[in-house]
């Protein structure tokens, strides 16, 4: 049975998109989640693996949840997810109340579990939700406004994290930032299914190998695809230990707010985004990803207080970025499987995140936090030279 949903309802999500993604980013613990591990645990590496092994169960979860989310539905999908995100704070917070190391992996697998169930399926339900409209040639503007709510709740829990560190302890911040998941789940609640996904024949193994041959058929989606997978590892990798080489600089509260000026440069950069599609989306990156080097690299030289706010200004290239990527990737997913097929995306993406995660932590704990950051930055070179490779080829 299919439903036909009005127009005025399905086009609502366009404005719960920019408050799920405000919520969903409104996470006060994220720029010293390293810090807070670290000191419960002691060690860079094991803080560092905590976020290997999340990567690890995701990119194990990313297929059925792929899966799941084709068959059953978008909307209920992402109130799943959220539901297990505000969990996996919940015991992260009790981590550091009772000073249990171990209860920050099971609290990692559950948030790597509620990232799979979101993973491919909010850009999903953002893309069938423009085709419901007739509007998917205009996906990439609505996925750039709706982002930039995600980089003001970035900022706004940057805030937060400012005035709860300064007077009470990270400890206390986590529990802040379990309590504020809740949101996330109320607007999820909220969203329109776009569609009613017809239910094939073919049984969910016979769905992912479908979505397997239509991956391996496509030669530019599987180079696009590795490209931003290592990608992703890089940059995922530094703005999870950049916290803990700011906290070295500039006192733990300060540090949120050298994030506040990284998320408003990031709000910045995805609203003007529209405005350089006419460029075209592989300039856009080799342009970007160049940028975003050459401002961490300066900052990095500097190596003093000033450091921390001048490579918080990266984001002034993220969101343009980061709205290419999303765009190149959808145009190339075959409508039938996108959440599976970009759920294999971020499968691949999540492992190359565990080993880029373990590696860093393994370089800060023998030779040096800083050294563990040059060596990021330094490994942008071989994205911006993947995406100029893809830029002579694809025009």
């Amino acid at each position: 049975m299919v439903f036909i949903i009005p127009y005025m309802e399905i086009r609502r999500n366009i404005f719960l998109f920019k408050l799920y993604y405000l919520f969903a980013d409104l996470a006060p613990l994220s720029v010293l989640a390293v810090v807070y591990f670290q000191q419960i645990t002691g060690s860079y590496a094991f803080a560092l693996g905590i976020f290997s092994i999340a990567n690890i169960v995701q990119s194990i979860a990313e297929i059925p949840t792929g899966i799941i989310s084709d068959k059953m539905g978008r909307k209920k999908t992402l109130i799943f997810s959220s539901v297990l995100t505000t969990l996996a704070f919940t015991i992260f917070a009790m981590a550091g109340t009772f000073s249990q190391k171990y209860l920050l992996i099971l609290g990692a697998i559950i948030w790597a579990i509620a990232d799979a169930f979101a993973s491919g399926t909010d850009d999903a339900m953002m893309y069938e939700t423009m085709e419901e409209l007739r509007k998917a040639d205009k996906y990439d503007i609505v996925y750039a406004r709706s982002r930039t709510f995600g980089q003001i709740g970035l900022g706004l829990g940057a805030l937060i994290a400012t005035v709860v560190t300064y007077f009470y302890s990270l400890t206390v911040l986590a529990w802040v930032a379990a309590i504020l998941t809740i949101n996330q789940t109320i607007v999820a609640l909220q969203l329109v299914e776009p569609k009613v996904h017809t239910r094939e024949d073919c049984t969910s193994v016979k769905h992912f190998v479908a979505a397997i041959k239509a991956f391996l058929q496509n030669k530019k989606l599987r180079i696009l695809a590795t490209i931003q997978m290592i990608n992703h590892g890089i940059s995922f990798a530094g703005h999870r230990f950049e916290g803990a080489y700011f906290n070295l600089l500039i006192p733990t509260w300060a540090v949120n707010i050298a994030r506040m000026v990284k998320q408003t440069c990031g709000a910045i950069s995805f609203a003007i985004a529209p405005y350089f599609r006419k460029f075209g989306f592989y300039k856009i990156l080799v342009t970007s990803t160049l940028g975003m080097m050459a401002i961490k690299l300066s900052a990095v030289i500097m190596n003093n207080m000033v450091t921390p706010f001048l490579q918080s200004c990266v984001n002034i290239f993220y969101g343009t970025s980061s709205t290419a990527e999303s765009a190149l990737l959808q145009q190339e997913l075959s409508p039938k499987q996108r959440a599976t097929m970009g759920s294999i995306v971020s499968l691949f993406s999540g492992l190359v995140s565990a080993i880029i995660y373990w590696v860093v932590g393994i370089v800060a704990d023998n030779s040096s936090v800083l050294v563990a950051i040059v060596m990021l930055i330094l490994s942008n070179l071989f994205i911006s030279g993947g995406y100029y490779w893809m830029l002579k080829k694809y025009k």
